[in-house]
């Protein structure tokens, strides 16, 4: 076992965890988690630390399972805030996200996964040169030590539109559109993150993912209405 891994803390390892605890737990499963999420989720109602004299947040073993159990919510199924704190209420966290009944967002299917750039190549069955030359146009980032669901959705898609005779070299059209949505919508969320506002920011880090899983749907949906006319 790595060492970095040996000293990862664990719920049942104290009674009571501290912010900095639960997110080095939850890294590897949420690399992008911070303190802004859990502040806003806190703000929401859907967790709720137990706080010490001077203040600090303390959490509970019941209080990750949680934390874990709204974060796979958002993740896999999509739910908005309102459809989880409903479910947890009623059924709390002993059913899986994936198990119970959900309002799929397009991204819904995708699961969770940590690759290396060789698995990445062996996941999406292509060799080192597709990934260089999908690094090449902007479409994989490049230096990355590890790759999400994301990343792979990306190369294999990008290997199908190859095989079809759309090669890297004749999706950088694409990407650009990706990137002019992308700037639009953070322009919009950027209203919502109040300097110095740890809730604020975590707010518009859900209200980003909500509006970029809005325009996916719409793209989708437009692309088929053109792909329909003569």
């Amino acid at each position: 076992m790595a060492a970095s891994a040996s000293r990862r803390p664990s719920p049942s390892a104290a009674s009571r965890l501290s912010i900095g605890q639960v997110l080095e737990i939850l890294r590897d499963e949420f690399p992008e988690l911070a303190h802004s999420k859990l502040h806003y989720l806190e703000n929401e109602g859907l967790i709720t630390p137990e706080r010490t004299a001077a203040g600090y947040r303390k959490y509970s073993r019941e209080d990750v399972d949680r934390l874990r159990f709204v974060l796979r919510a958002q993740r896999d199924r999509f739910w908005p805030l309102k459809v989880i704190k409903e479910h947890l209420l009623e059924h709390g966290v002993d059913s899986e996200v994936t198990s119970i009944a959900s309002l799929p967002g397009p991204s819904s299917t995708l699961q969770a996964v940590r690759l290396d750039r060789r698995g990445l190549a062996r996941q999406a069955a292509v060799d080192e040169d597709f990934l260089l030359e999908l690094e090449q146009f902007g479409l994989l980032a490049e230096g990355a030590l590890f790759y999400s669901a994301t990343e792979l959705e990306i190369v294999t898609s990008a290997r199908d539109l190859a095989d079809e005779g759309l090669h890297p070299r004749h999706l950088v059209m694409l990407r650009t559109s990706a990137e002019r949505e992308a700037h639009m919508i953070r322009s919009v969320a950027r209203s919502r993150s109040r300097s110095g506002d740890s809730a604020a920011r975590g707010e518009a880090e859900d209200f980003t993912r909500d509006l970029g899983e809005s325009m996916i749907t719409l793209h989708g949906a437009v692309l088929r209405t053109k792909l329909r006319e003569d």
